[in-house]
């Protein structure tokens, strides 16, 4: 059956709009992760004083666990899936004979990755609280499966997935603070977040399954490309390894405190990653559109554009992190977890590296296939030495060596990334940026002389260094995303 307009047509249409939909798209996904910080910091305060490092760190251990199973098991289909969906709707063919066979692929090995999890590991001597869980991360797991993020995504229903967040993520902060009173109540806090992952997959797949049949007249696709969703899996595992291996392998080699030091820690760093990656989230298939365009050229500007873009955001957050790590832990964490501050510091940086390292690796999957490979390659090399860097640091430091061994891992990545793509540094916007930033230390010293509490330091310290940061770009260095927005908003 023909479809209702040629792929040509497709592909010029989307070239033509390419950059405009990119940033049309990304006030959605920023809202995403602007509704992804503000309902953790919401809760975790509460959280952390009712539950404590050792209930929280076996949640966050479970949690943690069903990360790594589900980024191991995947195959890479979450990131092969955005790609293919993305490319397919370029082109103007069907997205069922792809969709189909990966979502069952992925909840299938997800169930069975779980179970071969839970063989080797359900008598492990040091836990005394995660045995309760471990159905619930099996639900939370086939149910995240099932939910295919990845084929919004690929479709650009940006907003969708926003409006979505918004209504779930609000039912799940009434029921926490109405049912989680004590201690002895994390079980039901785990019980909120899974109840919440089933009613993602439930809109998802009904969302779905209406647009599948709005496209019965296209023409039907190949099916997927193994080699291929495998070259993906091999890069894009680490994406998931290092959010998760760091606190899973710390489970097993510690206990559960540990676990809830490290995990406040990096909950707390990586919560700025879901205004960064907000914008990787949004190019990536704007990458993949552009390589079925065979477009070369409008994707290294796109790349220069948002490279420029996140040094300009992640160097503040690092700095900040630095110099008000303390102050932050003691806010939202609580006395009880003064331990998590080292690792606070040694995350700082982590912004900067993720947000620069994710951004390259999705470049490089939407390029040449030789890219792919090396990209898969080195991916692999790099998970093998943060296994070893984990199990020789965490046995000599705990959380602070599962910290020390993510920042080292990072930036290996980061290196790794630099050298294989060789995009376009903008030099100007760092230094720009960096010296900036240097006005922090004054403020940082000046809150740590006065008498406030660790709220007020916090509060009017980061916003004065934001407020001066955004001056100073936009009136002495005339950052042009800063003059970009302000015109769009005068517009509007």
């Amino acid at each position: 059956m023909k479809s209702p307009y040629s792929t040509n047509e497709a592909i010029k249409k989307l070239a033509t709009n390419n950059c405009s939909v990119t940033f049309r798209q990304y006030p959605y996904q920023l809202l995403n992760g602007i509704l992804g910080i503000l309902f953790p910091l919401i809760t975790y305060p509460y959280l952390t004083r009712v539950l404590g490092p050792e209930r929280l760190g076996a949640i966050h251990f479970v949690d943690y666990a069903v990360g790594l199973i589900y980024g191991i098991t995947s195959l890479g289909i979450p990131a092969y899936g955005v790609y293919r969906i993305a490319q397919l709707q370029a082109t103007g063919l069907s997205k069922r004979q792809s969709y189909t066979p990966m979502m069952r692929m992925h909840t299938l090995l997800g169930a069975i990755g779980f179970g071969i999890f839970y063989i080797l590991f359900a008598d492990h001597e040091n836990w005394n609280y995660v045995m309760p869980l471990f159905p619930l991360g099996a639900c939370y797991l086939i149910a995240n499966s099932l939910a295919s993020d990845w084929y919004l995504q690929g479709r650009q229903h940006f907003k969708t997935i926003a409006i979505r967040n918004l209504i779930f993520r609000g039912l799940g902060l009434v029921f926490i603070f109405l049912w989680v009173k004590s201690p002895s109540d994390y079980s039901i806090y785990y019980w909120i977040i899974v109840i919440s992952v089933i009613a993602t997959a439930i809109y998802n797949l009904a969302w779905i399954r209406r647009d599948l049949k709005n496209e019965a007249a296209l023409p039907v696709s190949s099916s997927i490309d193994r080699k291929e969703m495998f070259l993906f899996f091999i890069a894009t595992v680490f994406i998931s390894i290092t959010d998760y291996l760091d606190a899973t392998l710390l489970g097993l080699l510690s206990n559960e405190t540990e676990v809830g030091f490290y995990t406040n820690a990096a909950k707390l760093v990586r919560l700025s990653l879901l205004v960064t990656l907000a914008l990787n989230a949004v190019v990536f298939p704007q990458f993949s559109g552009i390589q079925a365009q065979q477009q070369p050229t409008r994707s290294v500007e796109l790349l220069r554009k948002s490279v420029d873009w996140l040094i300009f955001l992640t160097i503040p957050i690092s700095v900040l992190y630095l110099l008000f790590g303390k102050e932050l832990v003691l806010v939202f964490s609580g006395p009880a977890f003064t331990n998590s501050i080292s690792s606070v510091y040694w995350m700082a940086p982590i912004p900067l590296f993720i947000s620069l390292s994710n951004l390259l690796l999705y470049y490089g999957l939407s390029s040449r296939p030789e890219l792919q490979k090396r990209i898969a390659v080195g991916v692999a090399v790099g998970i093998l030495i943060s296994i070893g860097l984990n199990s020789w640091l965490i046995p000599l430091y705990g959380a602070k060596g599962a910290a020390m061994n993510s920042f080292l891992t990072e930036l290996g990545f980061l290196i790794f990334f630099l050298l294989l793509i060789k995009p376009t540094i903008p030099v100007e916007t760092m230094l720009k940026a960096g010296a900036t930033a240097l006005i922090f230390i004054p403020v940082s010293m000046g809150m740590e002389a006065t008498s406030w509490t660790n709220l007020t330091k916090l509060l009017v310290g980061g916003f004065s260094c934001l407020m001066l940061y955004g001056l100073i770009q936009h009136y002495i260095w005339k950052h042009p995303f800063l003059q970009e927005g302000l015109e769009m908003i005068r517009k509007k």
